[in-house]
């Protein structure tokens, strides 16, 4: 059992620190294929040229169709947590985010994710604009793969007003059946610049 604890702890380090060093390896990308070289010079970029956000945890909502009223009441609605990100805002509102997030999973156990995130937004940038887009990260938690980091993809969908943005996400009954999945996550961020 310790030894697992210890290979996990290697690994999340591992990739942090492949994480903090991205924009000395930049010039690896161009080793990679070329649909790879573009998805890692996005990301390394978006490291390297973006500015700072603080991210806030707040809310996992189990759906009633999918979970028991017993199951739903022994989950942690409360997913408090914070992170740090680094986001591109190009000229057409798109927004490249890079970020490691930690939250209380709904068994009230860390979750820890790594990733990036891409959304597009409508309206102008003085109002509130509603947004859509896409998360690509590893998660790690203790219930999923032995803790193990594992590659996730969701959908995001977005609120900005100024410097606050407003994020949800779906994530879907994957392993079937009832109580496993279908899960409306809420969170934030804050631009620091």
């Amino acid at each position: 059992m310790g030894m697992q604890r210890w290979a996990r702890a290697l690994a999340w380090a591992l990739a942090v620190w492949l994480g903090a060093v991205a924009p000395a390896r930049a010039a690896e990308c161009a080793d990679l294929w070329d649909w790879l070289n573009k998805a890692c010079r996005r990301v390394v970029d978006t490291y390297d040229h973006g500015d700072n956000d603080l991210l806030l945890s707040g809310y996992s909502w189990h759906t009633p169709w999918t979970w028991t009223a017993e199951k739903r009441a022994e989950e942690n609605a409360n997913a408090w947590g914070a992170g740090w990100g680094r986001s591109v805002e190009h000229e057409d509102g798109d927004t490249d985010t890079v970020y490691v997030l930690v939250f209380s999973d709904s068994h009230s156990k860390p979750e820890y994710n790594l990733g990036y995130a891409w959304n597009t937004y409508w309206g102008p940038r003085s109002g509130v604009q509603p947004g859509l887009g896409y998360t690509a990260m590893l998660i790690a938690r203790t219930d999923i793969a032995n803790g193990w980091p594992f590659p996730v993809v969701l959908p995001l969908f977005s609120l900005r007003y100024d410097k606050v943005t407003l994020f949800s996400t779906y994530i879907p009954n994957v392993g079937g059946g009832v109580n496993n999945g279908s899960v409306l996550y809420v969170f934030g961020k804050v631009a620091l610049q």
